[in-house]
């Protein structure tokens, strides 16, 4: 038999017992052993069982489509995913592809009808773990908000990752010294842009890119929108605000003032207060009614360069006689191809992309939504067997609990 190995590991795991390394090793032992004929394998590193969208697992999705293999080995269901349904989903996929789940460590196989009762039970376990693990991931990463918890800090600080102190950056701490006197000067943002990159000032993105050995070869520029940001930015008077919004779902929602994690004095000073709140008041007073946008192009601030980062604007070309939109990158406009190499799309295409895009996302929740009926039809055939075998392990559980205390009054009554 054809097999693929697969393993998972995720930050909730028990390293010592679910490595990466570990898990391999069993399943290598289960196929050699069984004489099956490895055809490859793949994991997953510090990715949730809840997400599949997963390198290695789309790896097993290629395997399967090709016809390559006949089972994947993994040490335990769990790893092969913990969200009840989507889990339920793949096996079923791989199920009709003729490929099986073997489950080296549970005896578990997807194919054979004696397991699928206990391989549903298994997947309600691990659905319920998932969350409760969820749940208090994030009440942990509330109380370290509250505590002072930095993931990322600011423009002109840097985070020593062994102690988790945060300290002054001597680069870009100057560099945010320099805007704001500048701006305090009368300077406006656009000058301020212009006057850094003349003086080659590094960038965030810049300074970021460095420290993670990805600046090579690459041209960075200070932007209007890069300036305002070290502007508004009130960390540098020393205050950290953590908890400023919610995320429920896909929906971020802000955090009313008096329910944020406040905490002053945290942070080396940049920018004395009383110079923050001048720039801030100056800020208000040089803004500019916002107009909206006079003409009617539908994707204006939607698109950015894959490149450099930039938003894309449109433009109306006139071509022997007709009218079409293109969107380019802003950067090359403002800066040449020296900055940004020329990104241009039309909106006829966009709109064709668009099309195609959204007939695929239909199609596919279409089939999503008549798998989940015939799964729900398939658990209300199968709810009542479940329901019985659950009670029988609680019953079971009972009496195993009744046999110990038996056991322990006579070893008790030996004693005395």
């Amino acid at each position: 038999m054809r097999v693929w190995l697969y393993g998972r590991l995720s930050n909730d795991d028990d390293v010592m017992m679910n490595s990466l390394e570990n898990q391999l090793e069993i399943v290598r032992e289960y196929a050699r052993k069984q004489g099956y004929e490895i055809v490859g394998e793949s994991y997953d590193d510090n990715v949730s069982g809840m997400r599949f969208d997963r390198k290695g697992l789309n790896q097993v999705t290629q395997a399967v489509d090709a016809g390559k293999i006949d089972a994947v080995i993994v040490k335990d269901l769990s790893r092969l995913g913990r969200h009840q349904m989507q889990t339920a989903l793949f096996i079923d996929y791989l199920r009709q592809c003729g490929v099986a789940v073997i489950s080296v460590t549970e005896g578990l196989n997807t194919m054979v009808d004696e397991d699928e009762l206990i391989i549903g039970v298994k997947q309600i376990m691990n659905d319920y773990y998932a969350k409760d693990i969820g749940n208090k991931i994030r009440h942990g990463y509330r109380a370290k908000q509250k505590e002072g918890l930095v993931v990322k800090p600011p423009f002109g600080y840097w985070k020593d990752r062994n102690t988790g102190r945060i300290h002054l950056h001597p680069e870009a701490s100057v560099t945010v010294q320099i805007i704001y006197g500048l701006y305090c000067e009368g300077l406006g943002q656009k000058e301020i842009t212009r006057r850094l990159n003349a003086m080659q000032r590094k960038t965030p993105k810049q300074i970021h890119d460095e420290r993670c050995g990805k600046a090579d070869g690459k041209v960075y520029r200070w932007t209007y929108q890069s300036v305002k940001n070290v502007l508004v930015e009130e960390s540098y008077t020393g205050l950290l605000v953590n908890h400023q919004t919610e995320t429920h779902g896909r929906t971020v929602t802000p955090v009313p003032e008096d329910e944020q994690y406040r905490h002053e004095d945290f942070y080396p000073v940049i920018v004395d207060r009383e110079e923050w709140e001048q720039v801030q008041e100056l800020l208000k007073a040089n803004a500019k009614p916002y107009r909206g946008n006079t003409a009617s192009h539908r994707y204006s601030g939607l698109l950015s360069c894959g490149d450099c980062g930039s938003t894309f604007v449109p433009r109306i070309r006139c071509w022997n006689g007709n009218h079409r939109v293109e969107y380019l990158c802003k950067s090359y406009m403002h800066h040449g191809k020296n900055f940004c190499p020329s990104h241009r799309i039309r909106e006829s295409e966009l709109d064709t992309r668009v099309q195609q895009y959204v007939e695929e996302q239909r199609n596919r929740w279409t089939a999503e939504q008549a798998d989940l009926r015939r799964l729900q039809r398939l658990w209300e055939m199968k709810r009542p067997a479940i329901n019985t075998h659950i009670a029988d392990l609680y019953a079971e559980i009972q009496r195993l609990e009744q046999e110990i205390d038996v056991i322990l009054m006579e070893r008790i009554r030996s004693e005395l």
